[in-house]
């Protein structure tokens, strides 16, 4: 039962936070204040729920602002718009699916897909899964009579796909997000 709990209250998450090395009881401190965060099976990384990602982000960054050396423990933050559990056989399509989702916001911005994953070692492939999707996002929004392009440098936007164990989180981080707010960022 108390298994069934957890899995549940795992999908409910909306941000990613990881912590710099032996950090993580530091920024488990540090963000439980501010939202509903939990413990993932991955070393230093909290998923949580967050009523506004903006807000919690400027909560974030006012502390910094007051409290040098607040976010020290903080290495990243990623926020989630849309969490679904995967088997490794169906991710690509579902992921490609997902990033879809995104193409009003991109239109012929120029943009990256990236994917962080934690489990499933030598079963889900990062960079070859990224190229796929990539092409996906491209393919649709040309046939749509957008011009986009991939851009590693300076984007307009990434497409974050975190990938917990079982489970997908995939959100969009603008290039304004992150000059506001330099945390919130992808490795």
């Amino acid at each position: 039962m108390a298994g069934t709990e957890e899995q549940q209250t795992f999908r409910l998450w909306n941000v990613v936070v990881t912590a710099r090395d032996h950090e993580q009881r530091h920024l488990a401190r540090l963000v439980k204040r501010l939202g509903d965060f939990w413990w993932t099976p991955f070393l230093g990384v909290l998923v949580g729920r967050v009523e506004d990602h903006e807000a919690f982000c400027d909560q974030l960054r006012r502390s910094e602002e007051d409290n040098p050396g607040f976010l020290h423990p903080l290495a990243r933050l990623v926020p989630i718009d849309r969490t679904f559990a995967f088997q490794v056989e169906s991710l690509s399509a579902q992921l490609g699916r997902a990033v879809l989702a995104y193409a009003d916001r991109i239109d012929s911005g120029s943009f990256y897909v990236r994917i962080e994953r934690r489990g499933h070692p030598g079963a889900i492939h990062s960079q070859p899964l990224e190229q796929e999707l990539d092409r996906t996002l491209m393919d649709h929004l040309q046939e749509q009579g957008a011009a986009p392009r991939i851009d590693f440098k300076d984007p307009d936007a990434i497409v974050a796909v975190e990938l917990i164990g079982d489970e997908s989180g995939i959100g969009l981080i603008t290039r304004t997000m992150r000059e506001r707010f330099p945390f919130v960022k992808v490795p």
